[in-house]
Order: structure tokens, then sequence, then C-alpha cells
């Protein structure tokens, strides 16, 4: 009924309407349906905007340009943890093309931002693998706004310990990214147990170090406008700010 007092989010009221329209006052589902179908039609032509893509090669700059995006106060705030890790695959995007380190080696696309690692059999959230053989040469997982934690760092020894991967990164953009010395230990065994790489640090500072390496820093941004595009979890909101932040 319309007084169905659950909260289901902004679609409650419209939803209501609608169904309100066609169980109580007897009107055409079909028609119902038609008009949903144009206004959002409507709605999603409304949102399509283009996207700045700066050209400044200044690394303060860009990193301040990336940290406002990720900490801006948002709305919607569905969809915001995703930017660091796009802002992190755009980089990657470039330095594997730059570095001999990644010879041989290509960047695995990225997964559905609400995929669970359990059901695609990833054990990152950007994994670079071996162009012949499909193996996990070096993962990162990202945490936005989340402190570094031994729930986190077993985790991570959970995804490795079959694997054959090289180098295994859990950057954060928490303020709290350095691990104490019991997080260390743990780090520390880990890494002899798998030899595998343990690398723990703040998001922030890592792209910093990564801008470094790359030729032309600017080329990061095709990259990411292309991602905040296509990505399915970025929201109108998030590719609006980011225009608003490139002009400041």
């Amino acid at each position: 009924m319309l007084n169905y007092d659950e909260n289901i989010g902004d679609i409650k009221e419209p939803f209501l309407k609608t169904f309100n329209y066609v169980e109580e006052d007897g009107e055409s589902a079909a028609v119902a349906l038609a008009c949903l179908l144009h206004y959002q039609m409507i709605l999603l032509e409304s949102k399509k905007i283009t996207l700045s893509i700066p050209k400044t090669k200044d690394i303060q700059l860009i990193i301040s340009l990336f940290r406002n995006h990720f900490f801006y106060e948002y709305k919607a705030s569905k969809g915001a943890s995703r930017l660091p890790v796009l802002a992190l695959y755009a980089v990657y995007s470039v330095l594997i093309e730059q570095m001999s380190r990644y010879k041989g080696m290509k960047l695995k696309p990225l997964e559905a931002h609400s995929a669970a690692d359990s059901q695609t059999g990833a054990i990152g959230d950007i994994e670079i693998i071996e162009e012949n053989s499909g193996e996990v040469f070096e993962a990162i997982e990202v945490k936005h706004n989340i402190a570094i934690s031994n729930r986190i760092i077993h985790s991570a020894a959970e995804k490795i310990m079959d694997k054959s991967v090289n180098r295994y990164y859990i950057l954060t953009t928490h303020q709290n990214c350095e691990p104490d010395n019991e997080l260390s230990h743990l780090i520390s065994k880990i890494k002899a147990m798998y030899n595998c790489q343990l690398i723990v640090n703040g998001l922030v500072p890592s792209l910093k170090y990564y801008l470094r390496l790359l030729s032309d820093p600017s080329l990061v941004f095709p990259k990411y406008v292309e991602l905040l595009v296509e990505d399915k979890a970025i929201k109108h909101e998030h590719r609006d700010i980011w225009n608003k932040l490139a002009i400041q």
C-alpha cells in the first residue's frame, strides 16, 4: 500500500505509486512499463556528460585531484570506494607499458565492483597476469577508508597460499596505513611461508611513487576518465564532481 513504511531508498515513492496505479486504479501494466522505460531513457541521456581530461604533469597536482575525488562527501556513497581502484588501475595501465618488470605481462580486466572474490576467483581488485600462462604475477587489494587489520592480512594469506604470486599489495586510503609491530611480524611470517612479497602501504603515497616512474604522468588521466565512463559502479555524481574538481 502507499503507506508501506519500510525504507527501500530513493525508489520507494515511485515504486509504490506505480504499483498503486496498476493494482488499485486498474490502469494498464503495459502502459506503465512503457512509461518507465521511456523516462529511464530520458534520464540516462540527461546523465551523459563530457568528462575533463587534465593535461598537467605536476605530480602534486595530480595527487591532489585524485585525493579530492576519493574523499569528496558524495550524496550517493555507493561507488565512491571504487574510485581509488580505478585510479590505481589507470596508473598500472600506463606503468605496464613502460616498465621492463612487466614485460610479457598484461592487466586483467576489472571485475564488477559488487562481485565477490569467492565468486570470480580473483585474489585482488587489480591483477597482473602472465600473457602465456594466465597465472597471476602481481595483485593489489585496495581498501577505502579502512585501516589495516589482522583480519585483512589473514585474508591476503588465504588468497595467495595456493598461488605463485610474486607480489601482493594491500593499499588503503585510510590514514592508519602503516602496520604496527604485531602486523609487521605477521607479514614477515607470510612472506617467508609463501615466498611472496606482501606489501602493506597507503594508496595515495603509492600513487605518488608510481607516477614518478612514468615518463609522462598525465597519461593516466585518459585512462581514468575512460574507466569513470564505463564502470557500472560509478554514478553521475562521481563524474560531475570530477569535472568540478578539475576546474577549481
